[in-house]
């Protein structure tokens, strides 16, 4: 972890709580379904950013719980709802009639990883790989905030802007790559 980017958000005014242990880390995996990707996790070990707007899994009250439930479900609920929106990825083939076009979409996003609330509607895929890619996703719209934790918290509270993102050397991230 980087200590100094830790340092310098501490600076801008974020928030931390200590990082979280290893039981609350099999807590958050019984109550939530998700492991965390191996950058979140190292971070999570060290410092939980608590500010507002950040998700506080210290926090095991019912309301709490609810709350973070609703942002793991929230991307999947707003693609589901407006699959006839999504625009069709080349990668997935000849793009069938719209009548089938939703129905192919939902189908796709059962297999999609779940995504991991970070910050407001940014998240980080839950996939076993290393720099794993931070989105942004409002209803259809998928953005790439990030080529990793490290690169999003620079972006999101730094001086490191969102063109700067070498997008080429971002993981693909089944469904949810495809939908950028």
């Amino acid at each position: 972890m980087n200590i100094e980017l830790l340092i310098r958000l501490k600076s801008k005014g974020i928030e931390f709580a200590e990082g979280l242990s290893q039981s609350e880390f099999l807590s958050i995996n019984q109550v939530y379904g998700v492991e965390f990707p191996f950058e979140l996790k190292e971070f999570y070990s060290v410092a939980l950013p608590i500010s507002n707007n950040f998700y506080n899994w210290h926090d095991f009250s019912s309301e709490n719980v609810s709350k973070i439930k609703r942002a793991l479900k929230r991307p999947f609920d707003d693609i589901y709802e407006m699959a006839d929106e999504v625009y069709w990825c080349e990668d997935w083939g000849v793009e069938p009639d719209e009548n089938k076009k939703a129905n192919v979409i939902r189908l796709k996003l059962e297999k999609a990883p779940k995504l991991i609330p970070i910050y407001l509607h940014r998240y980080m895929p839950m996939v076993n790989k290393e720099n794993v890619p931070i989105i942004s996703v409002c209803d259809t719209d998928v953005i790439y905030y990030g080529e990793n934790f490290e690169s999003y918290l620079e972006i999101e509270f730094g001086d490191k802007r969102q063109s700067d993102i070498e997008f080429e050397e971002i993981e693909h991230v089944p469904f949810w790559s495809d939908l950028l």
